[in-house]
């Protein structure tokens, strides 16, 4: 399966800062599942977060408001979802 930026920003992550994290998802087949399935979930709470927040803005600033909004909600995300404590010893490193 091809993943979006989302699932791949994710991977990355998990490459870099939780490799102990990422070995222990098991083979590379089950990594990819993992990924896979966490790649549909943050579209899904992106999306949710996204049409959530844009109730909060007055209809007549909704168009223009959209992209923010959406930048809001996936930061949210992320910091819940993709962006988990750093494993000791890869603080330096850099994605």
């Amino acid at each position: 399966m091809q993943l979006s930026r989302h699932g791949r920003l994710a991977r990355e992550y998990w490459e870099t800062y939780r490799p102990q994290a990422l070995e222990s998802l098991g083979s590379a087949e089950e990594q990819e599942t993992h990924f896979a399935v966490l790649d549909l979930q943050l579209k899904e709470k992106i999306g949710s977060l996204s049409d959530q927040l844009l109730q909060e803005v007055p209809v007549e600033e909704r168009a223009s408001a959209r992209n923010a909004v959406r930048a809001q909600a996936q930061e949210l995300v992320y910091a819940q979802e993709v962006f988990l404590p750093k494993e000791p010893g890869t603080e330096h490193r850099e994605m």
